[in-house]
Formats: structure tokens, C-alpha cells, sequence
């Protein structure tokens, strides 16, 4: 009866055949925008990512998920017997938000539901399903991110604002067909270890707790933005933390400083006032098995642990600002006292003259 629960066609890694040019229909005109739309140099994350790997931890995971699908035989090397069920969710953050005004408008021709108005709308193509979310991530369910970028983000190029270099996330997931006796977390899906295990009584509630995954998913990626952001900005204060150590002379000018401490409020107002990174989205606080769903990825991912210690450098950060702008203040006051003395040194010059003029 267990061996029944996973369909292997549907969690085998599938490979998007590109669509040749003289096809019709949504395939073509995605095929015809695949020159012009630049692919974004994929960065490293330098700010270390904190993963649950305890080798026990995820054993355990393994053998209680192939206990659901009765697999559970090759003692010695458990998880490449579940690799085999095993399909890749992928998220790729790749601008600041998305406009479903535009994005309903050009994806016409393709089969698409709302799963969640305003927030996330799931294209299904190809028997996978490719979700949108509102804030400018695309995740796709057994959709490698090549597939993604090359198939769907030239379609979806125009409802994009703020485009952004993409950073990318990915997890593996798998589904139940049928729910075992006695099914854990209620019968809703979960997060076993590091493996989303979907299940559900309806297609309606599978497609519900897959968005709930994904909008987990695409805090990481949304993270990893701040964090290269973060990271390109110490790249260009450092220089001058280098020259200040070693007594020579700052060679940024004050607007350059301004703009820089501008950057900064910037980014930290992105972290915690201008999305939800920071607090649990609305759609959960009527639905409790969504929020767990959505709470268990950001707690696998470490995303409060990540948010918390980019604060706490964002923070150092202003204060060397801070301090930067304190010492070209120091040298615009000491210019400033120059220029007075100079000053009184000319007005003396010119009432000495006068006064040897008047006696002599």
C-alpha cells in the first residue's frame, strides 16, 4: 500500500525541452526573447548561510521518509535510495517586486491559477508548476533555475520592477499521493528535515501549502540580496578604513560619504521596514498550518539568525559612516579656520597701510 504513494514519473528531474522557432503559441514567443534578455552574473553569498547538516539529523530525516514510502531497505547508504524520489524546488529572487497588473497581461496564453490574490500566482507548464510571488521571486517545483531563467523570465521581464543580479535557493521536496494511517502534522504538508514533504486531502490545499513554502523560501533568496548589497558596499568603505589606518589621507569626498550613509538607511530600511522579511505575512494569521509551513523554512534556513547578524552589521556600518563623516567635518572646520585667519591677516595688511598712509 506504501509503495503506492509517490508517482515516480512525477519526481523524476525533467528537463525543459526548449521550444524550437518555428512553433506557435507562448513556447515561440518565449523562444524569440531568449537573445535579448541578459542573464545576470550569478554571485556567492558571503555571509555565511547557517544549515542544519548534522549527518544523524538528516539520517533520521531519510529513514522516516522512506518509512512513508516502504523504500526504507539499503541500511549502509539511506539517502540514495530516497534520492530517487527527491525533485528540486527552486527560488530565484530577481527584482525588488512583481506587477500582476502587467503579469496577468503576458501570461494569457498559459494555463495559470491565483492562488493567493495579489501574492502568488502558479503557471502550470509542462505538467510542473512555476509560482509567482508579488515580491519579485519565481519558484519552480521541479523546475531547474536554467529552465527558469531561460523559459519564463523573458516573459515575465516586463512586470518586474527593480530588476535585480538573481540569487537562487534550492531544497529538495517530495508528494504523497495518498495520506498514510495516522499522518503526521495532521494531514497537512510538512518540513522533514531539510525535505518538504507535500500531502493533502485536496489539490486546492496541496497548491495552498506549496505557496506557503515558497513564500518561506524566497525570504532566502530576498536575504541573500541584502546580504551581496551589504557586502559590495564594505567593499567600498574598506578602502578608506585602510587609509585612515594607516594615517593617509581620505580621498572620498563628503558627497560621496552622504551617498553612501544614504545606501545604508536604504538597505536597512529594505530588511526591516519596506517588506515582510522581518514579520509573518498576513495571509498567515488566519491560517496556523500555513504559518507553521512558513515558519519551518525560515527556521531550517536560519533566516531570523541571518537577519539579526546583518542588523548588527549594518550597524557598525553606520558608525563607520558615522565616524567617516566626523573626520571630513574635522577637516572642513580646520579649512574653515584657514580661511579666517587668512582672512585676518589681509584686513590687518590693509589697516596697516592705511594707517602708515594717514601719519606719514
Amino acid at each position: 500500500m506504501l509503495s503506492r504513494l509517490v508517482r515516480p514519473r512525477t519526481f523524476r528531474a525533467l528537463a525543459f525541452s526548449r521550444p524550437n522557432s518555428s512553433s506557435s503559441g507562448p513556447s515561440a514567443s518565449v523562444s524569440s526573447s531568449l537573445v535579448r534578455f541578459p542573464k545576470h552574473p550569478k554571485k556567492k553569498v558571503s555571509i555565511q548561510k547557517l544549515r542544519r547538516t548534522d549527518p544523524a539529523f538528516l539520517d533520521k530525516s531519510t529513514s522516516y521518509i522512506l518509512s512513508l514510502l516502504n523504500e526504507n531497505s539499503s541500511v549502509y547508504s539511506p539517502s540514495k535510495t530516497l534520492e530517487k524520489y527527491l525533485s528540486p524546488v527552486t527560488s530565484i529572487t530577481v527584482g525588488e517586486s512583481i506587477d500582476f497588473e502587467v503579469l496577468l497581461n503576458d501570461i494569457k496564453g498559459y494555463e495559470y491559477q491565483i492562488i493567493v490574490p495579489e501574492e502568488v500566482v502558479n503557471i502550470r507548464f509542462h505538467e510542473k508548476d512555476l509560482m509567482i510571488l508579488s515580491n519579485g521571486t519565481l519558484v519552480g517545483w521541479d523546475i531547474s533555475e536554467d529552465d527558469i531563467l531561460a523559459n519564463f523570465l523573458p516573459v515575465l521581464r516586463d512586470s518586474i520592477t527593480e530588476k535585480y543580479p538573481f540569487e537562487s535557493e534550492e531544497m529538495d521536496w517530495i508528494e504523497l499521493n495518498y495520506l498514510p494511517d495516522n499522518p503526521l502534522n495532521n494531514g497537512n504538508s510538512y518540513l522533514q528535515g531539510e525535505v518538504m514533504v507535500i500531502q493533502g486531502t485536496s489539490l486546492d490545499r496541496k497548491m495552498l501549502d506549496k505557496a506557503a513554502f515558497a513564500i518561506g523560501l524566497s525570504r532566502s533568496t530576498r536575504l541573500s540580496i541584502l546580504e551581496n548589497t551589504f557586502e559590495d558596499h564594505l567593499q567600498l568603505t574598506k578602502k578608506n578604513s585602510r587609509y585612515l589606518s594607516k594615517g593617509l589621507k581620505v580621498t572620498a569626498s563628503e558627497s560621496d560619504f552622504l551617498k553612501s550613509t544614504g545606501q545604508l538607511f536604504l538597505l536597512r530600511g529594505k530588511l526591516n521596514l519596506y517588506s515582510e522579511l522581518i514579520e509573518t505575512p498576513d495571509l498567515y494569521w488566519s491560517e496556523p498550518a500555513l504559518e507553521r509551513i512558513y515558519n519551518s523554512v525560515s527556521k531550517i534556513l536560519d533566516i531570523n539568525s541571518r537577519i539579526s547578524i546583518l542588523n548588527r552589521k549594518l550597524d557598525y556600518a553606520t558608525e563607520e559612516q558615522r565616524a567617516f563623516l566626523s573626520v571630513l567635518n574635522e577637516k572642513k572646520g580646520t579649512r574653515l579656520e584657514w580661511i579666517i585667519i587668512i582672512l585676518i591677516m589681509v584686513e590687518v595688511g590693509f589697516e596697516s597701510v592705511h594707517f602708515y598712509e594717514k601719519y606719514t
